[in-house]
This record gives structure tokens, C-alpha cells and sequence, in this order.
């Protein structure tokens, strides 16, 4: 489960939520002052919906509650179920309730609601993919400082814990995916059930009782395939990509993509010193990866022209014995290796940054 309350405090500070590695993210401002801002949602797994309210599902027809192809929301107290055997063509922009259909490589496949007073939750949902997120979405708590606590299951086996959230359902960040232990073609039960609540204000403290006010909004979605996901209207013109903060420090190396061919894989050679930081940076959407001597150690898939792309980074002490990539154990200080930028589905230019470097700056001298 994430630390909300730490959560909660920046976004306090700073009026914009984090997201489940916020450490890793403050980390990085500290390190550099960076451009791009890494904001996003914190709501790291999520929730599922549904018992005594309306059922929504994904359709075509905005004039109609949405409807949701091949998933279907069980109601309870007499209220009905709404199911449909088509799917509807895929639409960028396109909402089930207060959630987006598709968001960040996934698309949602069944929704509901339920009053928190409920505490309980379920839908069923035809699974055509067992790589999920669950979404959750909690508007009506008694302040913005108050988190759910909340396990799922499918099938009445847990699954994980996840929290709830009056502001925070679909950030700019993709919360962790779930591998769900379901065969394609099934049809599961899946339950949310609230626990606990939390004030997350101050030094935080778990509540006596959970409050009734509020509505819970859940939402299971499905990885789809790049090529098959809806991309947002192309910009009339793409702007050159530009190094962020990053760009700037010592040793770090930017590499641009080829001028004639974004798609073309671009190499480069430079000394190892254990660890690393590498960031893309694209204009177009598409998925990029960063490798060293062949060895994957970034993959991020990109859905907007934004020029937020994926960065990892590996910072390890001289003496240190741990590695972040087992497969590069082989590789010494000061050896040449070969890392290489390649980009599927890019339709414009993009960068990279690259650097490897100890964590601490006494090492690196």
C-alpha cells in the first residue's frame, strides 16, 4: 500500500498529487531541476465497484448510461444490470463516468459505483487480458485528507490492498499493473471491500469508524496493444525535443533520434561506472527502450504528445555489493558499453539522455 500520508503532504505543498514512487521522484527534483514535471497518481492499484447504485458500462451512445463491452456490472437492490455483446470502436477522449475509457495502454472494461456506506463492492468482468489496473475514485469523503483502505479479490482470492481517494483516480502517472490468476474467456467475481479509513492530515492516524459519506467509483481496465490504442488528435506542428536539467551535468551523453527515420535504433559507447540515468524524451507517441551491451533496463510506452517520456535510474555505491540489473554483474568499472536508444510506432523526433554514474558524488571523481 503507498504512503498516503506522504501523499497528502505534498500535495498539500504543492497542490498536485504525487504518485506511488514519490521518493524516487523527489529524489530526482533534489538531483536536478528538471523540466519535465514526473507529478501523478498515487492510487497505486485500485478498486471495484458496485452494490447498491447504478452500473455503468462502456457504449457508444453518449445519450445512453455507458455501456461496456464484454464486461458486465452485477447491481444489487433491485437495481439493473446493463451488459452488451458489441465493442464499441475504439475513441480517444471517450469517458465511463468520471473515468477515461483509455488511459496510458489500458482500457477500462467494466465500471460501477456504490455508496461508501455500502463498504462492499462487486462486479463481474470477462477477462480478455490478464495484465489490469484497477482504478478507484472516492468524491464525497469528508475532506480531501481522508484515504479508504480497501482489499480486492477475484473470485473470493485476494488480490492486494489499494486505497481510496476523493481527488485521485486517473493520474498522469500508471499506477503498478496486476498479473490476475484468471483464464481468458472467464468470467470472474471481483469484490472491493473497504477496511479501514485514514486521516492523513498532520502525522496521520487511522479513524475509529469508516464514514458513510461519499461514493465509491471503480473501474477495471485491460492492457490493449499499442497498435490498437486510440492516439490523441496530432499536433499541427511537433516542436524539437530539448534536453531538461539533466542535459546539463557532467557525463551525461544526449543522443537524438536519426533526422530521417525516428524508428531507426541509435547507439553510442561510453564508460560504465555502475550505475545510471537515462531518460527519453519524445515528441510523438510510440515505445521506447534503453539498453546496455543488449540488456533491456528501460521500456516505456508513450500515448500523447506531451514530451513526458520514460527514465529509470541505477545509483549504486562504489563498494556496494547489490546491482540493479543481475545481467550486467560482468560489466567493471571504467569498461566501455554499448547503450542503444531504439523507438517503435515514433512518427517524430525524439531524444535521450544518458549518463552512468555512482550514487555517491565522492565515487564519482
Amino acid at each position: 500500500m503507498i504512503d498516503l500520508k506522504d501523499l497528502m503532504d505534498e500535495r498539500s505543498a504543492h497542490g498536485t498529487p504525487g504518485h506511488g514512487r514519490l521518493a524516487e521522484v523527489q529524489h530526482k527534483i533534489r538531483l536536478r531541476q528538471r523540466r519535465r514535471a514526473l507529478a501523478g497518481t498515487a492510487a497505486a492499484a485500485a478498486v471495484l465497484a458496485l452494490a447498491a447504485a447504478s452500473t455503468l458500462v462502456l457504449g457508444a451512445e453518449p445519450a445512453q448510461p455507458p455501456t461496456l463491452g464484454p464486461g458486465s456490472a452485477a447491481a444489487s437492490a433491485g437495481q439493473p444490470t446493463i451488459t452488451t455483446s458489441a465493442t464499441p470502436k475504439p475513441v480517444a477522449g471517450r469517458k465511463l463516468g468520471p473515468f477515461a475509457e483509455y488511459a496510458r495502454g489500458y482500457r477500462v472494461m467494466a465500471a460501477g459505483e456504490a455508496p461508501v456506506s455500502s463498504k462492499k463492492v462487486q462486479l463481474t468482468w470477462t477477462v480478455n487480458s490478464t495484465d489490469v489496473q484497477f482504478f478507484s475514485y472516492c468524491p464525497g469523503l469528508p475532506n480531501k485528507y481522508i484515504s479508504l483502505d480497501a482489499e480486492v479479490a477475484i473470485n473470493g482470492e485476494s488480490t492486494g490492498s489499494m486505497n481510496c481517494l476523493s481527488e485521485v483516480h486517473q493520474g498522469p502517472m500508471t499506477p503498478g499493473s496486476r498479473r490476475v490468476g484468471a483464464n481468458i474467456g472467464e468470467t470472474v467475481t471481483v469484490t472491493y471491500t473497504v477496511t479501514a479509513a485514514q486521516d492523513m492530515k498532520g502525522t496521520g492516524r487511522q479513524l475509529a469508524t469508516i464514514p458513510t459519506e461519499g461514493i465509491l467509483h471503480f473501474a477495471v481496465a485491460e492492457k490493449v496493444p499499442f497498435d490498437e490504442y486510440p492516439l490523441p488528435p496530432r499536433p499541427t506542428k511537433l516542436k524539437l525535443p530539448k534536453p531538461d536539467g539533466m542535459g546539463t551535468e557532467p557525463g551525461t551523453r544526449i543522443v537524438h533520434s536519426d533526422p530521417t527515420d525516428a524508428n531507426k535504433a541509435v547507439s553510442i559507447s561510453m564508460p560504465w561506472h555502475r550505475g545510471y540515468d537515462f531518460t527519453v524524451i519524445p515528441q510523438t507517441p510510440g515505445i521506447y527502450q534503453v539498453s546496455v551491451n543488449g540488456i533491456s533496463v528501460l521500456a516505456g510506452e508513450v500515448y500523447d504528445y506531451s514530451g513526458n517520456g520514460p527514465n529509470a535510474s541505477c545509483q549504486v555505491k562504489r563498494n556496494d555489493q547489490g546491482f540493479c540489473v543481475p545481467e550486467l554483474q560482468s560489466v567493471k568499472d571504467g569498461d566501455h558499453v554499448t547503450i542503444t536508444v531504439t523507438a517503435q510506432h515514433a512518427t517524430g523526433p525524439w531524444l535521450a539522455e544518458l549518463r552512468s554514474e555512482w550514487q555517491d558524488s565522492a565515487a564519482q571523481g
